[in-house]
């Protein structure tokens, strides 16, 4: 069975880290530009807290482009070495490459020389990856947040073609669902499927009972495939957070369970 995860920022993590989720999500951006005073703090409150930070998204910042003319290796580099030994200081062992800003292509846009540049970008990251033990998820993302990949048959493609070790496909059943993506995207990315997150489509909340969406035929083809990595709950950070978190568990653990039946 997958492992049930939550994405927070720090405000609501207190209220959101003993909910009983099997780990937490973080952005790595805001991480990276902490202080190192402050992000070692921040370090020993984690461990004090016994926190399980499995993983991490936002993985760069929006000023560090990976495509078009304005890529620089050499800071790609530096950012990456000092962003990932922070995620593994804290123990994150699955990186969300979603970035939108950073890998956008205008509509007038050299396309073709895009999917190089990201290709390229991911042989980069891959040995920053390998030498700190984790996995990058490629992350399809909305047409209307991003023109450069937008299908989780896209990232299987790109993944499978690379046969990068550290390098899998994400799937994010808002993005798939607004796409209408069918389920067998999911099935031919199986073996190469490491990270799903959930949210609802239209309005981009938790998920909860009533919102229109059918968590359990996605949950269910998960069951089928023999997925076994981590299913992050998402949505928009309200004052209500905590408790929609609390339910939005609730509902996902049991659908959960008639998936597995």
């Amino acid at each position: 069975m997958f492992s049930i995860g939550i994405y927070t920022d720090f405000v609501n993590l207190p209220d959101v880290a003993h909910l009983g989720f099997d780990y937490l999500e973080l952005p790595l951006d805001a991480l990276a530009a902490l202080p190192e005073s402050d992000f070692r703090q921040f370090a020993d409150y984690a461990d004090g807290q016994g926190l399980r930070i499995g993983a991490m998204s936002r993985l760069l910042p929006g000023d560090l482009p990976i495509t078009g003319s304005g890529v620089n290796a050499t800071a790609l580099h530096g950012y990456l070495s000092h962003a990932m030994s922070r995620a593994r200081r804290l123990g994150a062992r699955i990186l969300v490459l979603d970035a939108a800003k950073s890998r956008s292509v205008p509509e007038d846009g050299d396309y073709p020389f895009a999917w190089r540049q990201l290709g390229n970008f991911l042989r980069l990251i891959q040995g920053h990856a390998k030498e700190c033990g984790m996995k990058v998820a490629l992350m399809p993302l909305r047409k209307a947040d991003c023109s450069l990949l937008n299908l989780v048959s896209e990232a299987t493609l790109i993944a499978g073609l690379l046969q990068l070790d550290n390098v899998c496909v994400a799937a994010h059943w808002g993005h798939m669902s607004m796409a209408s993506e069918p389920m067998s995207a999911l099935r031919r990315a199986a073996p190469l499927l490491g990270y799903v997150q959930l949210e609802n489509a239209l309005n981009r909340a938790l998920p909860r009972p009533g919102d229109g969406e059918d968590y359990g035929r996605l949950l269910g083809t998960l069951a089928d495939i023999g997925y076994s990595g981590g299913v992050t709950l998402c949505g928009a950070i309200t004052d209500a957070f905590p408790r929609d978190a609390e339910e939005a568990l609730a509902y996902i653990r049991n659908t959960q369970k008639g998936a597995y039946s």
